[in-house]
């Protein structure tokens, strides 16, 4: 019995030996955009054009979910099918917060497996990937996500506790003022007076989708933007005078 239990170990083994799976980039967070690679040779899926990718968050800690993108068991969503690149190769790209709808405070790990439109065949399971946690930083400025291109959309904040001149300090009916720039470093087009959010009694933010916000020409890449939190503060006399803080670049990232 002991060796038929090790012949059977043994033939599964076999039989998935050769799947792999690589990631783009190798360490990330749930904010980052990621592209899995999985070769599905050796394993049920191998000679098929199709593979669908079927995802799970926190697999063995809790409070996991299915991807949104995952549809029916016997009927996969369009969003789940991989990119073939090569016999038995396929890419699929992901953000884990916009993948599982849940926080990066949420996110420990996730697992996936490939499988067919139908469920009718599928690879192993190949789990935990653990993100890697974030390290928040009070400052002054920052961006979410930290990394992204000119579809995403942003969000800039401005802490204003954490500002080191008087006068940023002070400043209120804060606003926002968006530049944008193509490849060549011109100015593509700007928006101001964009009326900032207040998260908080020192907490302020704007989000936007580049072309939500200007016309973009058509055939125009963007490259980067800057952004810079604008508003008013009291003179001796209690008027209201301008004041602005830092201009503050953005480079967008250009994923492949």
């Amino acid at each position: 019995m002991k060796k038929l239990i090790l012949s059977i170990i043994f033939t599964f083994s076999v039989a998935f030996a050769f799947a792999q799976v690589t990631f783009s980039p190798a360490t990330f967070t749930a904010e980052d955009e990621v592209t899995i690679t999985l070769d599905v040779t050796g394993t049920p899926m191998a000679g098929q054009d199709d593979v669908y990718l079927w995802m799970f968050s926190n697999d063995g800690v809790g409070g996991g979910k299915d991807a949104l993108t995952n549809g029916q068991w016997g009927n996969s969503s369009d969003a789940a099918r991989m990119t073939k690149i090569a016999t038995n190769k396929f890419t699929f790209k992901f953000t884990g917060t916009t993948l599982f709808g849940q926080s990066p405070a949420e996110l420990i790990n996730f697992g996936f497996l490939g499988k067919s439109k139908d469920g009718s065949k599928q690879t192993q399971d190949f789990k935990p990937f653990k993100f890697d946690p974030l390290v928040f930083s009070p400052s002054q400025f920052r961006i979410f996500p930290g990394k992204l291109d000119a579809t995403d959309m942003s969000t800039v904040y401005f802490h204003q506790d954490q500002a080191t001149e008087q006068n940023v300090q002070r400043m209120f009916d804060v606003k926002v003022t968006l530049t944008f720039y193509n490849d060549a470093g011109a100015v593509v087009g700007t928006k101001t007076g964009l009326v900032a959010i207040k998260e908080s009694t020192t907490v302020y933010s704007y989000s936007f989708i580049p072309d939500r916000v200007i016309t973009i020409p058509a055939g125009t890449k963007l490259n980067k933007f800057t952004y810079q939190f604008t508003g008013s503060i009291k003179d001796a006399n209690g008027g209201n005078i301008p004041t602005s803080a830092p201009v503050n670049e953005v480079v967008y990232t250009v994923f492949n």
